[in-house]
């Protein structure tokens, strides 16, 4: 019986230190510095739009971009890895806004900031994809830009 619990034991303290080493390990996502990047790989939605992925402007992750701007389109000045206030202050507040939970939510031990996300609308521009923060705003950081000029606006 004592061996068992002794099993039992170290097997937990193992399982446990695992959960801490990933911890502190960086995000296992890379990044670029702005929305003008040439640099990255550009590929072609199902839709025909082009599609890339950029590294946040301090090179902590990576981010995406959809689609070409519109002409005078307010997204040009945006950089992957800006806060949503950054970006508020920017180009003003969105026409909507939707959350949605993603799949890193259900990992149990995950400890980061992308367990959910959340799009903000701007008409005639496109959405904006925030990983963290909340609803509220200020504390989210953009993911994703998606130029599309037919974007009415709302969810």
């Amino acid at each position: 019986m004592n061996r068992l619990l002794i099993a039992l034991l170290a097997t937990g303290a193992l399982f446990a230190a695992g959960c801490t080493s990933n911890q502190s390990r960086p995000a296992a996502q890379s990044s670029t510095s702005s929305s003008a990047d040439t640099s990255a790989k550009t590929t072609t939605t199902s839709d025909g739009r082009p599609h890339r992925y950029v590294k946040s402007r301090d090179g902590s992750f990576e981010g995406e971009i959809w689609g070409t701007p519109a002409k005078n389109s307010k997204f040009t000045s945006l950089q992957i890895g800006m806060s949503q206030a950054e970006v508020e202050d920017k180009i003003g507040r969105p026409s909507d806004m939707k959350s949605y939970v993603t799949g890193k939510a259900w990992i149990p031990f995950y400890f980061g900031n992308d367990g959910h996300r959340f799009e903000t609308f701007y008409k005639g521009q496109g959405s904006l994809i925030y990983t963290g923060g909340g609803i509220g705003g200020g504390r989210g950081q953009l993911v994703g830009i998606n130029h599309d000029a037919s974007e009415d606006g709302y969810q």
